[in-house]
């Protein structure tokens, strides 16, 4: 049986010695590491985790793709890269609430595959009654 979804190779996907996900993750990874480099921002994490807790009871883990300190602002960015089908998934967006209303947090989406120039907008046939 074929995979569901479409990955590609390891190769594609790896840089530094990490493998990524998807290859828009490994690219946001490599601009970020530029923008690091060049002083735009510091500190950068990958993979950090926020634990949600509902009266005393942990609800959930929201595990986003990278985390950075912007240094202009000295505010701290939580970013997720995500394609637009798996943006719309339902346990993502609630995970994603959660940790945001939990740790009063805002986790940013860096949105691939997704080009307005590309899609096309269906024709609708008109009915002769």
């Amino acid at each position: 049986m074929p995979p569901k979804f479409k990955v590609s190779p390891k190769a594609d996907r790896t840089f530094d010695g990490i493998t990524f996900d998807s290859k828009g993750e490994a690219k946001r990874y490599l601009e970020l590491k530029l923008a690091e480099k060049a002083g735009a921002i510091k500190d950068l994490q990958l993979q950090y985790g926020f634990d949600v807790y509902i009266e005393d009871k942990k609800y959930c883990t929201y595990t986003c793709d990278f985390s950075y300190i912007d240094a202009k602002t000295g505010d701290c960015i939580y970013e997720d890269v995500k394609s637009t089908g798996t943006a719309k998934d339902a346990a993502y967006r609630l995970r994603k609430k959660a940790a945001e209303l939990y740790h009063g947090v805002k986790i940013t989406e860096h949105l691939i595959g997704w080009n307005p120039k590309l899609t096309k907008k269906k024709k609708r046939t008109k009915i002769k009654l």
